[in-house]
């Protein structure tokens, strides 16, 4: 395995906390560096050693990323993913929400970087986003189906795998997603799917607001869910007891939200409705009991955090005329870099000069089977805010 030394700025992070490398601390440079090639990283005046992947055609991130630290023995490529796959199966079990269907690999938090694994009643679906793992791709696939004894597919990120320089391949025949979540039944088709195919990240909040709706003595009569994509929040709200819900989104999605809801028996309390969702805001004067609002991330660099923030205060200043005195209002983020109090703070300032009063029921983040060890991981991105409007 090639040996690559870096040189450490005084003052620094610690060497063994690292998590990347740039090539320009590198001693002898990158030059005829294989792309996702396994490297040991050294330091001068240090005993310790890395483990590392190494890109020089990254246009993303920095060229040297960083799996683990090691020990006397260097484990081979294949003996490392197979025990980081083992491991990242044993810290999902215990959980009884996550028996029919879970993310299975959350890249970086499994010591798998760019590898993002799903796994549904019917199939797993998998994303490689590295050069060092996308070697590997076909061990990952047989390794993954042989322990959960399902069929297992690719579904590439076009867009990730040019930054990291990756082939494209053509895409396989992936069925279509059968999704069990808190007690709901999902269909969502293939020719739909967005990200990783489905969006588990926000299944503890969304069980957060059912709770809440069945725990309270008003009555939810009205709800809409925007931003809905396959429907997931509303259908949790109808569920809990919400009368009838609608569901706006800019997508193709009226067959699939409309589906989901005759699957589960409530044709008759839901309708989608295709539609920009800001344009969607600019033309209402309805209120409803339950809002509830998901966006896609409004950022992926901190660079533009600025304007995230300001995209998400905007939003809810238009979701202040949605509601009335009783409503629920229930907040929901995967920007990266933004933090709870952040997001909190968009909320406060949207409301600042209206006639209503909030009240912060419930906060949340991902679930268990997107693992973060702390608030300032790197890995956390969910964010769930529930407010009472008085």
């Amino acid at each position: 395995m090639r040996q690559v030394k870096v040189k450490l700025k005084k003052g620094g992070r610690s060497f063994i906390g690292r998590r990347e490398f740039y090539e320009r601390e590198v001693v002898e440079g990158l030059t005829g560096c294989i792309p996702g090639q396994w490297v040991v990283v050294e330091a001068e005046g240090e005993s310790q050693r890395l483990l590392g992947l190494a890109n020089p055609m990254n246009s993303q991130s920095a060229p040297i990323r960083i799996l683990c630290p090691l020990g006397k023995e260097i484990p081979t490529p294949e003996e490392y993913i197979e025990n980081c796959l083992k491991g990242a199966l044993k810290k999902r079990e215990g959980f009884k929400s996550l028996s029919e269907g879970k993310r299975l690999v959350f890249g970086d938090s499994d010591g798998l970087p760019g590898v993002i694994v799903d796994e549904y009643s019917n199939c797993i679906l998998i994303q490689i986003n590295t050069a060092g793992m996308d070697t590997y791709r076909a061990l990952i696939k047989e390794t993954l189906q042989k322990q959960r004894s399902k069929d297992a597919y690719f579904l590439d990120n076009e867009e990730y795998r040019k930054g990291e320089g990756l082939p494209l391949y053509d895409r396989e025949e992936i069925p279509e997603l059968e999704v069990a979540e808190n007690g709901i039944a999902y269909r969502v088709p293939k020719d739909i799917l967005q990200k990783i195919g489905y969006y588990y990240d926000h299944r503890v909040n969304r069980r957060k607001l059912a709770q809440w709706i069945e725990d309270s003595t008003s009555e939810y009569k009205s709800g809409v869910d925007l931003f809905c994509y396959g429907g997931s929040w509303g259908l949790n709200a109808l569920k809990a007891g919400v009368q009838e819900m609608t569901f706006i989104d800019q997508g193709n999605l009226t067959e699939c939200v409309e589906g989901n809801l005759k699957l589960n028996g409530w044709q008759e309390r839901g309708r989608f409705e295709r539609a920009n969702v800001f344009d969607w805001l600019k033309n209402q004067d309805q209120t409803y009991d339950v809002v509830i609002s998901d966006p896609p991330a409004f950022s992926k660099s901190l660079k533009n955090k600025s304007k995230a923030l300001g995209g998400y205060q905007k939003l809810h200043r238009s979701l202040s005329q949605l509601v009335h005195k009783g409503s629920l209002l229930a907040i929901g983020s995967c920007t990266h870099g933004v933090s709870l109090e952040e997001l909190d703070q968009t909320v406060k300032s949207a409301f600042s000069d209206t006639f209503f009063e909030l009240q912060l029921l419930d906060v949340g983040v991902q679930g268990p089977d997107h693992p973060i060890s702390h608030f300032s991981d790197g890995q956390n991105y969910i964010k769930f805010m529930l407010y009472r409007v008085l």
